[in-house]
């Protein structure tokens, strides 16, 4: 939209429309709730902050050092029929290996910021218009999306495929498939279905599976045994619902983005 131009020629801004003032208010109220929910965590179970850094990370490399010592990636539990979901059972493929080798040595703060740095990066690459921007901090705000990344649950870094395959240029479409290093969020790695190299990322992925594919095969049995958790309400095949807003953070700012041609509203203004 050009500016329009005063008698003086001197341009005169657009002004904003009720969409985006209503935007912007919530743009503000979530980052309100957000800071000054956290913060009322830190201060009232900073116990449970500083335990809770890195837990999921931790879990995954003692099952990392359990497959490097005996073979073994799932618990014993996991295998032997339906089971309740606790604290250091394992709900990924053992594909994931090949991603947490590099951080025995790199650590947790590197697996955390790594994915968090791509997502931002994606965020600000696109420049989303003010109705994706709060859209997106909407996402922020829900609670488990800033928990995954204190806790460093896998699930990040099929944010961060997401992230790389909304950008243009080389990058473009096919790392979603990475993002079916978790199979219970894979209807969002199908955001590059229809390129080409999509589909030789997923053929990657499958040749890369082979070392562990007697494990990969038991994968299926091990999440539909899964049982909810009381206390959490995890399991079963739709226990990821929870990380849908993490995930939807990039593909909002790249349907949102400036780059894009604006979302047009079915009843707009007639021209008199």
């Amino acid at each position: 939209m050009e500016p329009r131009r005063s008698p003086n020629r001197q341009p005169i801004l657009p002004r904003p429309s009720r969409l985006d003032v209503g935007a912007l208010a919530l743009v503000g109220l979530f980052v309100i709730v957000a800071v000054v929910g956290w913060s009322l965590v830190a201060l009232a179970e900073p116990a449970w902050l500083g335990g809770s850094f890195s837990i999921d990370f931790r879990i995954y490399m003692d099952a990392l050092d359990r497959w490097l010592a005996t073979g073994e990636w799932y618990q014993a539990r996991q295998l032997d029929g339906p089971y309740p979901i606790e604290l250091g059972d394992v709900l990924y493929p053992p594909v994931l290996i090949l991603l947490l080798l590099p951080f025995k040595v790199l650590g947790p703060i590197a697996w955390a910021l790594l994915p968090l740095s791509l997502v931002a990066w994606a965020v600000l690459h696109h420049r989303p218009r003010v109705w994706a921007l709060a859209v997106i901090m909407a996402c922020v705000v829900w609670p488990y999306t800033p928990a995954k990344f204190v806790f460093g649950n896998p699930v990040i870094w099929a944010a961060a495929a997401l992230a790389l395959a909304t950008s243009s240029g080389p990058l473009s479409r096919w790392p979603a498939a990475f993002a079916l290093i978790k199979p219970t969020v894979a209807v969002f790695g199908l955001f590059g279905l229809r390129d080409r190299r999509w589909w030789a990322a997923l053929a990657v992925g499958a040749l890369l599976s082979l070392p562990f594919l007697e494990l990969t095969l038991r994968y299926p049995e091990v999440l539909l045994n899964a049982r909810t958790n009381p206390v959490d309400g995890r399991g079963g095949i739709l226990y990821s619902l929870q990380e849908f807003p993490l995930l939807a953070i990039p593909l909002v700012a790249w349907l949102g983005g400036r780059h894009r041609p604006p979302i047009r509203r079915p009843f707009g203004r007639r021209s008199g």
